[in-house]
């Protein structure tokens, strides 16, 4: 190889760039369709540029919005599950100080409403839980009451329904005909105690 020759080859290439160049730019005409093509193409690379980048920026700011919004849901939500534990644990605690049994707290009301206690039975019902996915326990006694009168039975109710840990259902009342004054009751008192959460 000769170095000469490579050096003269390269030279006649740049040569006949040259000479193509100022054929092209001969003219006015031509230096003016050269510029305004050129114009074109950097407009068009420019627009192109410009356009990715605005929509990029606008699926960016669709999310950002989407976001917030999500997370604005995700603060009620945790907002509402602090209530909650809240009313859960209130509810637990006044729950939690009744701590006789129900039997006990059922006869302490009726012995204060000064009633015989051959005129009233207390049946424990075995304590149940609802289902699997409850979150509490239900424990139940049945109590039948036996010639009692109108203002017992209304004053009893309304100790009951003071205790807040305390429920009242199946309230069956019968009576006599022309005694008004001597019903017999039967009806089913029970109390509600939170599971443990795990």
């Amino acid at each position: 190889m000769d170095i000469d020759k490579i050096k003269e080859n390269i030279k006649g290439l740049i040569d006949q760039s040259r000479e193509k160049l100022q054929t092209l730019f001969s003219t006015e005409r031509d230096r003016r369709a050269l510029l305004i093509g050129g114009v074109t193409i950097v407009l068009v690379v420019f627009y192109l540029v410009f356009h990715s980048f605005s929509s990029g920026t606008r699926n960016l700011e669709k999310r950002s919005a989407l976001l917030e919004k999500e997370l604005k849901e995700v603060k009620v939500l945790r907002a509402e599950y602090e209530n909650s534990n809240k009313k859960i644990a209130e509810l637990s605690s006044k729950i939690k100080k009744e701590k006789e049994a129900l039997i006990s707290v059922v006869e302490k009301i009726l012995l204060d409403e000064k009633l015989d206690r051959k005129n009233f039975s207390i049946r424990d019902v075995n304590s149940r839980t609802n289902s699997d996915e409850d979150f509490y326990e239900e424990k139940s006694v049945d109590i039948e009451l036996n010639k009692i009168s109108l203002s017992n039975l209304v004053d009893i109710l309304f100790k009951i329904q003071k205790k807040t840990s305390l429920k009242v259902s199946n309230l069956n009342i019968s009576t006599k005909s022309g005694k008004s004054d001597s019903m017999n009751v039967k009806l089913r008192i029970s109390t509600y105690e939170f599971k443990q959460v795990s």
